[in-house]
């Protein structure tokens, strides 16, 4: 049984439930055949989702023998799968009066009391079950942080990442924790002294950084980026934090290098990445004289994976400078990761026909209306680049398709019916051109 919790359905734990092996028939011991014959009725019940069947066999086996602690952790498992808590939690306890530490029936007791949002109970029962394995630390701290107990849900996962290391999940979990503290000093006093005792590990430091960034002592993240940057020279996440101190400054030619160490850096993750490229754009947004460094940025994410949000936001950045050749192909690329984005295949879909890339709007808008077969902007590209391509008998027929998705538009329907006139017009039919000229007209008099 695996537990994926959320912290009100958004933060997911790792640790997972093991699953504790069923009862057979040599764990029985000396019991009578119709105990035996009832338990394992229940057990059959309970494989194909009879639950409240399991239970009345089980009930029947406890009226035999009310001591086989087995027989609870089967009742409390089925009224579990009822989502009868009480229930199940008073089976569980039972069986807890004689195992008080039995992990398995732990770990069940945690999510009966968690899927109840009983953050208190389940805490106290996870405190237990880091005694048999130190990553329920995790759990541990997503707990405190339901509790408000933000300081001790800090100290566990400096415990995990002091017994295993850094973890990518932790970073973005201390970071969730640490933005709800309103007084990080005791955070910080504990980073600082974490540091002179054991000055080379890189991030306690970086732990620091954010913390006092957050708390707007920016002299002293400064500071103390500058002095992990000393202590280990081929640090890349420090750079990070140094870009942004070095924008702040104006000292566009060491802010240019920290982002270049930065993006190249495989510990980089993209959303960091985003979040530096984001920056610059508003940087050269007001001081347009750097913008010719920007190539030196987009270089570095040529070869990259999965950076379809940074290419969308340098697409969005072209595209409100009108230069639409780079804008598209930055949207080109970037929609490479996001096929199923509808605003996104809109836009490139439309910057093609403005630049008169008919081929590929032809084929895009074909795509585009397999996901989104209602859409009638699809079939207006679709018709707009057959009839530019002169296949205008196919633009009538995708044109008159599409036209019956038009609803109180009368913009598209104008369109619609203007590229309608067009295409007849292509293929020498001059009534049908003149009836939808007219349809034009109409619309344009109405408006």
């Amino acid at each position: 049984m695996c537990l994926f919790l959320g912290v009100t359905v958004n933060t997911v734990f790792s640790q997972e439930i093991e699953p504790k092996q069923e009862v057979n028939i040599d764990d029985l011991g000396n019991v009578s055949d119709e105990f035996q014959e009832l338990f394992f009725e229940a057990l059959k019940q309970k494989a194909i989702t009879n639950y409240d069947k399991a239970i009345e066999a089980l009930e029947k086996c406890v009226e035999i023998d009310a001591n086989s602690n087995f027989l609870y952790l089967e009742l409390a498992k089925n009224y579990l799968e009822l989502k009868l808590y009480e229930q199940a939690e008073n089976n569980f306890k039972k069986v807890l009066e004689t195992k008080p530490n039995d992990k398995f029936v732990l770990e069940y007791l945690f999510e009966v009391y968690f899927q109840q949002h009983k953050y208190k109970e389940s805490t106290a029962v996870v405190e237990k079950l880091v005694q048999h394995n130190s990553m329920f630390k995790e759990q541990l701290a997503n707990l405190y942080f339901l509790e408000k107990r933000y300081d001790e849900a800090i100290v566990a996962l400096d415990e995990l990442d002091d017994e295993y290391g850094v973890d990518k999940y932790r970073n973005r979990l201390r970071k969730r924790i640490s933005s709800k503290i309103t007084n990080p000093n005791s955070q910080i006093n504990r980073l600082e002294q974490k540091i002179k005792e054991k000055p080379e590990v890189e991030q306690n430091y970086l732990n620091l950084i954010y913390l006092y960034s957050k708390s707007d002592q920016k002299e002293k993240a400064f500071k103390t980026a500058k002095s992990l940057l000393n202590k280990k020279p081929k640090s890349e996440l420090v750079h990070l934090a140094l870009y942004k101190f070095y924008l702040g400054e104006n000292n566009i030619k060491q802010a240019i290098h920290s982002m270049q160490i930065a993006l190249k850096s495989n510990k980089t993750d993209i959303e960091s990445k985003y979040k530096i490229v984001s920056d610059f754009l508003s940087f050269i947004d007001t001081n347009p004289e750097y913008e010719s460094q920007l190539t030196t940025i987009i270089s570095l994410l040529s070869n990259g994976q999965n950076n379809g949000k940074v290419f969308t936001e340098l697409g969005h950045y072209y595209y409100k400078k009108e230069n639409k050749e780079q804008a598209l192909n930055f949207y080109e690329r970037s929609i490479k990761n996001n096929a199923n984005d509808f605003a996104l295949l809109k836009r490139i879909l439309l910057l093609q026909l403005d630049l008169k890339r008919y081929e590929k709007a032809q084929i895009g808008s074909e795509l585009a209306l397999e996901m989104y077969p209602a859409q009638p902007i699809f079939y207006l590209v679709n018709g707009v680049s057959l009839i530019h391509l002169n296949k205008a008998e196919e633009a009538v027929e995708i044109l008159a398709i599409g036209i019956d998705y038009v609803i109180d538009d009368h913009k598209m329907e104008l369109d619609f019916y203007q590229q309608m006139s067009v295409a007849y017009q292509k293929l020498g039919d001059t009534t049908k051109a003149s009836e939808y000229q007219q349809k034009v007209n109409q619309l344009q008099n109405k408006s």
